[in-house]
């Protein structure tokens, strides 16, 4: 043993404990808040639990996705038994285990504490919080399970490359491709990311180590197309052998065929809706940040020059945080990762020209891999990168590299030209803290609006306002199915499958949500025979404003189709809360104001 080990074995136990301590603390602090009362999240829990009873995704349950997380899902309510908190937990776990993933890749491609203090700002900003009005973009209860758990997949993948680093054994590449393969039945951006950012790095590992390319691609390949083969193997007894390969192959069909991606809301989501115009955001927010922290590293270095480095340090990190107090008030938080695309594409050149202009340095083909898992997953929404929203998975790999990039490689580069690293790094510092303030103001904020109960026990969770009205439809469903009758069947339109999952109520047709993205993928023709088909005992039609797709309203502006078929077959029931998406019926009061949120319930007509 040397005389290090021990100091090093300590040091690592901190650093352990530092990130276990913000884990769980944020984990208490937002303790219930997780998912949306309505968007999203019910379907995560609404498919698995009809599974774990014996439905089959794609005849019974349309889906868009790879197979893997509802099943994975689906086994874990089995085991543990249906309910909110068992994903919860898991999810936990899985996020732990990214953490554990992250902090070991990023070891290898910086010191020990840059990956700690990137870890810490990825429980901050991308783990437990809440940043937009809809809840769900977290990772204990994600808008997708896909999201999750590829990019858990895609560091896995990642973390064994590192390992192996074209010394290990081939057996390391092998299961790098086995688990970019089970990526491929995730999302498809999540796989191109793990694809794009494991063949980065074992590239340029194998030309570091004079390892055959060739060798360590095939391998690769094997592991990825086992894989898939398994996928479609597993699925055959209950499917047949072409629909487990439909299945097997998830969104790629239908995203070749349909437009789903012309769609506004996608189309804004990556900023190509106005390209010159978020470019010059993106580099304008970068041009600031480069402001804020040259500013600190000037104001430091000429004290440090004259004081010592430790005084410099406190007068780098004062003037930075002067500057972004001043600036905060006209700083639009929720667009401050726009430039994460510019550092990862620089870091992915930087090391990839490195590596292939100096071998033997191990750290740069797995820097190189993390900046190129970065980019891709950036891509998504490259013109408009964002930590909101869809960021708390896309942008997570990119708010890492910004946080080792500020901590570590960026006073390394300023130390040739005799700037003290820790001046540079307590600019840099202010930067990551105004990055975790930012998230952890805004989840504050929406969390003192959840004022509401939802659900009991295992599936008891906080809501906003319109708990409220999901609440009085439970109970208006209890009380009208009565004590000893058969449980009515149930379809929210044009989204509301959470109720079916809280109410244990199944909706007979495979179709869980009837948004633009839906009607488009699946066709309204198809939704609306499945309806007649198999007509449901009860239909909500629930307020949502669309207009982030360019169809506003449900009813008005896209499935008109449907909303007639309900007129026609059904008759209202009862109304909770304002008059859902501006529908008046006959007979009713005209609107004295705009709706805010309202559940209007129809039962079946009797013949």
């Amino acid at each position: 043993m040397s005389a290090d080990e021990p100091q090093q074995r300590r040091s690592g136990w901190a650093h352990f404990a530092s990130l276990a301590c913000a884990f769980v603390a944020l984990m208490a602090w937002t303790w219930g808040t997780w998912p949306d009362a309505l968007v999203d999240f019910g379907r995560e829990l609404y498919v698995p639990w009809r599974m774990s009873e014996g439905a089959l995704l794609h005849r019974d349950l349309a889906w868009f996705n790879g197979p893997l997380s509802p099943h994975f899902n689906a086994l874990l309510f089995e085991l543990f038994g249906v309910g909110l908190s068992t994903l919860v937990w898991a999810n936990a776990a899985l996020f732990a285990g990214s953490l554990a993933l992250l902090h070991f890749v990023l070891r290898r491609a910086a010191s020990a504490d840059a990956a700690t203090v990137a870890c810490a700002v990825v429980i901050a900003t991308c783990g437990f919080g809440q940043q937009v009005g809809i809840g769900n973009y977290n990772q204990l209860a994600p808008y997708s399970h896909e999201a999750t758990h590829g990019l858990l997949l895609a560091l896995a993948s990642l973390a064994l490359l590192t390992a192996w680093s074209g010394r290990g054994s081939v057996v390391l590449v092998l299961a790098a491709g086995f688990t970019t393969g089970l990526a491929f039945l995730t999302k498809p951006e999540t796989f191109v990311a793990a694809l794009v950012g494991s063949l980065v790095a074992l590239v340029l590992a194998s030309r570091n180590a004079r390892f055959p390319i060739l060798r360590a691609l095939v391998t690769f390949a094997l592991g990825a197309l086992s894989a898939v083969l398994l996928s479609w193997c597993l699925q055959i007894p209950a499917h047949g052998s072409d629909a487990a390969w439909r299945s097997t192959l998830g969104a790629w069909p239908r995203l070749a065929s349909s437009t789903v991606s012309e769609l506004e809301f996608y189309r804004r989501g990556m900023g190509v809706d106005a390209p010159l115009a978020n470019l010059g955001r993106m580099f304008a927010w970068a041009l600031g940040a480069l402001a804020l922290i040259g500013l600190g590293i000037g104001v430091g270095t000429l004290v440090a020059r004259k004081v010592g480095e430790r005084s410099g340090a406190l007068a780098s990190a004062l003037a930075s945080a002067a500057v972004l107090a001043l600036a905060w008030p006209m700083l639009p938080a929720s667009q401050a990762a726009r430039p994460w695309p510019l550092v990862a594409l620089a870091t992915l050149a930087h090391a990839s020209w490195s590596t292939l202009r100096q071998r033997g340095a191990d750290r740069r083909p797995v820097l190189a891999g993390f900046a190129a898992l970065s980019l891709a997953l950036l891509a998504k929404m490259l013109l408009n990168a964002r930590l909101v929203q869809y960021g708390f998975t896309l942008a997570l790999p990119g708010t890492a590299l910004v946080a080792v990039v500020a901590w570590d490689h960026l006073p390394a580069l300023l130390a040739r030209r005799s700037i003290s690293p820790r001046v540079t790094r307590a600019a840099g510092a202010i930067l990551l803290v105004g990055l975790a303030f930012a998230s952890l103001a805004a989840t504050r904020r929406y969390h003192q609006r959840k004022l509401v109960t939802l659900g009991t026990g295992p599936d008891a969770f906080r809501a906003d306002a319109r708990g409220q009205v999901v609440d009085a439809t439970l109970k208006w469903i209890e009380r009208a199915r009565g004590a000893g009758a058969s449980a009515p069947t149930l379809v929210a339109l044009p989204e509301g499958v959470m109720v079916n999952y809280l109410a244990r109520l199944e909706n007979p047709t495979p179709y869980v949500n009837f948004m633009p993205p839906e009607l488009v993928l699946f066709g309204e023709d198809a939704i609306l025979a499945a309806l007649r088909a198999t007509p449901p005992d009860i239909v909500l039609l629930t307020h949502k404003n669309t207009q982030e797709y360019g169809f506003p309203w449900f009813g008005r502006d896209y499935g008109q189709a449907l909303v007639r078929w309900v007129m026609e077959n059904y008759e209202p029931a009862a109304l909770l809360g304002d008059p859902p998406l501006g529908l008046v019926l006959p007979g009713e009061p005209a609107p004295t104001r705009a709706s805010v949120f309202g559940i209007r319930i129809f039962v079946r007509k009797r013949p």
